[in-house]
């Protein structure tokens, strides 16, 4: 799945968000980890990464940093439900925001174009049954005349 990669997120541009605990010392491990999986996602290291963040997505009170490159980690894996939930929750919180909206639609579309392959790869397999069964039958009434 060729998706947004999460090179929108380089280490110096991870952005800060006001924290309901107001401890710093967990933001700026937050900020840290973020900035570790968004350079490991850069290298292709997806399920690293993926690894670094999904022990934080047990609260409902994510950063929305962190559901957001969580999400395009998924999309690049081609795990696009994933995704699409994570972007669905990122929605919820902030309404209007064009690029979930837009990666939304990525998703539905790889999603509709996957099954689309997937039946035009298999679609061989079908024509070569029935063209069996086809032939197996003519064999059968040809034996009972």
């Amino acid at each position: 799945m060729n998706m947004q990669r999460p090179e929108s997120y380089t280490s110096e541009q991870v952005p800060e968000s006001s924290a309901q605990d107001g401890s710093s010392s967990v933001q700026q491990m937050l900020r840290d980890i973020l900035k570790r999986a968004a350079l490991l996602a850069r290298k292709g290291n997806h399920v690293e990464a993926e690894n670094l963040l999904e022990p934080l997505c047990s609260s409902d009170n994510l950063r929305i940093e962190l559901i957001d490159l969580l999400a395009k980690i998924y999309a690049q894996q081609g795990k696009t439900d994933q995704a699409q939930t994570l972007w669905l929750k990122a929605l919820q919180r902030d309404p209007s925001n064009i690029h979930f909206l837009s990666a939304l639609r990525l998703c539905a579309y790889y999603k509709k174009s996957r099954f689309e392959h997937f039946i035009l790869q298999h679609l061989w397999l079908l024509i070569s049954v029935v063209l069996w069964f086809i032939v197996a039958v003519i064999v059968v009434v040809g034996m009972t005349i």
